[in-house]
């Protein structure tokens, strides 16, 4: 490794930082300059490279640059680069008929998206008109992107940007296997509470919860922390909208599209939604995203209801076309299942009597590692988070922060990275968390 940031990367910083406003999230120190990425690679423009652990915010599902992903792109540039979102094309057909194949049992209509905050905000829209209802209930921690549609609902002040609260939304507790309170009955009773708080709100009239169109959650909470819900948590949430006629809504663009070790992290707990969001992996690095449900609630719009320029975009759809054939065929959430088990034991074992390590947990390769100032009291230490974050950078390997508290260090690397950098880089992660702040 070189120093960071080094002139190349410097000059790039610099020019950046006079043209753009306020630029990308960067943490304490320099962002991350890229040159060219390849697998689970990043090169900066002075030749450091940098092992992936982050997945560039997860959306890295089949790697970077992937060579079949490459060729389909050109080859449909070479036909057509843009299809307006107002014609049909094989190419958006193709990719919603193979999106709806790999879609749990039952939801076969889909709309198309460019973000994953797209798609959100899209789900929300179908909820509320088809229901006639204005309501949404969602969890602390919450995250379902920025645009003005969600940023409201988002369970975490931050993840809001300055936006208010949705004068509709109502948040509950999320239950946190690890963080549940005490008084609450602890970490075992995180389900059967978080329940009793969701049918208190359904059927008490005194809750303040008036008539919900939907329940909006993530399946596992990706920048909440990598947490993962417990057993029957989730089915209980199908069966209380079934009783009280509200849509369940699983937001999957971070745990889905193979990351949780299953196609879909739903498939876990055999709970099918209503209506589900999917985005990141699933553009193999393009800009894509996409609702998928039922059709008594996708097909009461009318045509046209739901459209933008760029929606669908022909190039995008090409990507996402070879993404797919590329995680079935290659049967990549299996691999992502095996080798998530593997280094979470090789975790565990390397961290086992580090003092400021709470837990860790995951499923796939879908992994949080919560650092806390005491095991006791479960005290957040994000400081030493931000400390392990910026050393494993300087080993040579990228890691993300999430949590509630920026509490977690979180591993989503893409789902084809070679077993031992894999290892090699989680052993920087090791040795950067035993370093302590």
């Amino acid at each position: 490794m070189g120093t960071y940031p080094g002139p190349k990367a410097r000059a790039l910083i610099e020019r950046m930082r006079r043209v753009e406003g306020a630029g990308p999230r960067a943490g304490a120190g320099d962002p991350l300059v890229v040159d060219h990425a390849s697998g689970a690679t990043l090169v900066d423009p002075d030749g450091n490279r940098y092992t992936d652990l982050a997945g560039s915010f997860a959306a890295a599902s089949i790697g970077h640059s992937h060579p079949e992903v490459a060729v389909a792109v050109a080859e449909q540039i070479g036909v057509a680069s843009h299809v307006s979102s107002a014609a049909i094309s094989e190419g958006r057909i193709g990719f919603e008929e193979d999106l709806v194949g790999i879609s749990p049992l039952g939801l076969d209509r889909v709309l198309l998206g460019i973000t994953g905050a797209d798609a959100n905000d899209t789900a929300v829209k179908l909820a509320r008109s088809s229901s006639g209802r204005r309501e949404i209930l969602t969890f602390a921690g919450g995250y379902f992107g920025r645009t003005r549609g969600v940023a409201g609902l988002n369970g975490k002040s931050v993840f809001r940007t300055r936006t208010a609260v949705d004068p509709d939304a109502h948040f509950l507790p999320y239950p946190d296997p690890y963080r549940w309170p005490d008084e609450l009955g602890g970490p075992g009773a995180a389900g059967e509470g978080a329940l009793a708080l969701v049918r208190a709100a359904l059927e008490d009239p005194g809750s303040g919860v008036g008539p919900l169109a939907a329940i909006l959650v993530e399946t596992i909470q990706g920048s909440g922390g990598i947490v993962i819900p417990p057993d029957g948590f989730l089915a209980g949430l199908r069966a209380l909208c079934d009783e009280h006629g509200v849509l369940l809504i699983l937001d999957e663009i971070q745990c889905g599209f193979g990351r949780s070790g299953r196609m879909w992290a739903a498939e876990h707990w055999d709970v099918v939604p209503d209506l589900m969001t999917v985005g990141k992996g699933i553009g193999g690095g393009l800009a894509l995203s996409a609702v998928v449900g039922r059709n008594e609630t996708m097909g009461h719009w009318p045509a046209g209801t739901h459209t933008s320029t760029f929606l669908g975009n022909a190039v995008n759809l090409a990507a996402g076309r070879a993404a797919i054939r590329i995680m079935c065929r290659d049967r990549l959430w299996e691999r992502s299942a095996s080798m998530g088990e593997r280094l979470l034991d090789k975790l565990r074992a390397g961290l086992a009597d580090a003092p400021g390590v709470g837990d860790i947990r995951g499923l796939g390769l879908f992994i949080g590692i919560e650092l806390v100032r005491d095991r006791t009291t479960k005290e957040p230490d994000p400081e030493a988070v931000a400390a392990a974050q910026a050393r494993a950078f300087e080993g040579g390997v990228v890691v993300a922060t999430a949590g509630r508290y920026e509490q977690v260090l979180k591993i989503s690397p893409p789902l084809t990275i070679d077993e031992g950098q894999a290892n090699e880089a989680v052993d920087v992660v090791i040795d950067a968390i035993r370093r302590g702040r």
